[in-house]
């Protein structure tokens, strides 16, 4: 294979990759099992993520027919209800949100079998007042 044909190969590559969430590490060759070949000669595939891993948190809903909205304000869109289940949390903030009960804090959730980003306001999760411990700001 000549080096052009190459470099155009391992441009692609990159690049898909890359849309599909994964950062390359090293030249521009794969092993046979299609993995990135690092200097040292050994493969790697890193994930590429906003959120670290240790930020996300599980949390619970309390009460029932809980509207999860696509942003942090109760005029926007129900996306889906939900009652008395757990979450998986990312981050939360209390810019340009509305007030719930006396709560500004809404937090940024996903269901836990995977679903697009929505907002629940923190006055409906348990043990989060008015903030969810130990989770980021957005």
């Amino acid at each position: 294979m000549s080096s052009t044909v190459r470099k155009r190969f391992a441009l692609a590559a990159t690049a898909l990759a890359l849309a599909g969430g994964l950062a390359l590490a090293g030249p521009a060759h794969a092993d046979p099992r299609g993995r990135q070949q690092t200097a040292a000669g050994t493969a790697a595939l890193m994930p590429v993520s906003n959120t670290p891993a240790v930020s996300i948190k599980k949390v619970r809903i309390k009460g029932t027919q809980v509207a999860l909205r696509e942003c942090p304000r109760t005029s926007c869109i129900v996306a889906k209800r939900v009652s008395n289940t757990t979450l998986r949390a990312f981050c939360q903030t209390n810019r340009h949100t509305s007030k719930v009960s006396g709560n500004v804090w809404w937090t940024k959730v996903t269901l836990l079998q995977g679903s697009d980003p929505t907002w629940v306001s923190n006055h409906y999760l348990r043990e989060a007042a008015p903030k969810v411990p130990h989770l980021p700001s957005c």
